[in-house]
């Protein structure tokens, strides 16, 4: 091989392996559990992101534990289902290195019923369903007491209250702890049932059906996660870019699925 012939070989070569990468990283691994959120990206953020160029593979899973466990070990770049008290949660039992990178428009938690009008209906001795994880437990009942219907043991920090903290419950309710999912299917029983939005959304229900909603904390509205040395790179900063470009402000204001969503607050 004469001089020229390798000196372009390994021109191609270098080419070649610095290219792959390139390509690799161009891809944009997003998960999420089935329902609002996994729409909203596909239809409002998706078209943004391949106009930029960024090929997307979006991946619905039916275990809310894969997809956090999806981003440890580097199958996932971002996911969108969790609030940051969950996160946190996964955080402290699992050892993982999380974060938070963007608040996305979130579908509140609201009290429902299908056998009365309104909360002040409610009967004595009326069974009220709430989610049996303990972030949303904690949540529903916090709901719950400024709705004026239980009372909190004043002394268990916010949101970490479970049934046994309930101090004070005038209209003797039974609280019955289901699987959040189920909620929806569980109303014809209830005669109120503490529901997250996206399962509400799921169940064909609008979120303003309900009989109460709530104006989430910072800590219970959804975000854009993922791992720490993942988060300021530039495919998750494109992420961000399409979450808060007017494509997708504009998809969700126009979506009547969308009503009664709480608004992040760069959109405020």
């Amino acid at each position: 091989m004469n001089k020229r012939l390798f000196l372009l070989t390994c021109g191609a070569a270098l080419a070649g392996a610095t290219s792959l990468p390139a390509t690799a990283q161009s891809v944009l691994r997003i998960g999420f559990f089935p329902g609002p959120y996994a729409d909203q990206f596909k239809r409002g953020v998706q078209p943004f992101l391949e106009s930029q160029g960024v090929k997307v593979q979006a991946t619905e899973f039916s275990n809310i534990l894969q997809l956090n466990s999806a981003l440890m070990d580097g199958s996932l770049d971002a996911n969108v289902f969790q609030n940051r008290a969950y996160m946190e949660t996964f955080n402290s039992q699992h050892k993982a290195r999380l974060v938070e990178v963007l608040q996305v428009p979130s579908a509140p938690l609201g009290l429902y019923s299908n056998k009365h009008k309104s909360l002040a209906a409610l009967p004595e001795g009326g069974r009220v369903a709430v989610p049996n994880d303990p972030t949303s437990l904690g949540r529903s009942l916090a709901f719950m007491q400024s709705q004026g219907l239980i009372t909190i043991d004043a002394s268990v920090p916010a949101g970490r209250a479970t049934e046994k903290n309930v101090t004070g419950n005038p209209r003797k309710l039974q609280l019955v702890l289901l699987d959040a999912p189920q909620m929806p299917r569980a109303l014809p029983e209830m005669d109120a049932a503490a529901i997250l939005g996206n399962h509400v959304i799921a169940a064909g229900m609008l979120l303003s059906s309900a009989l109460a909603l709530e104006d989430p904390a910072p800590q219970y509205r959804i975000i854009l996660a993922a791992r720490d040395d993942v988060a300021k790179g530039a495919l998750v900063a494109k992420l961000v870019e399409g979450y808060k470009s007017d494509t997708y402000r504009r998809f969700v204001e126009n979506d009547p699925k969308a009503k009664g969503f709480s608004r992040p607050e760069y959109w405020r």
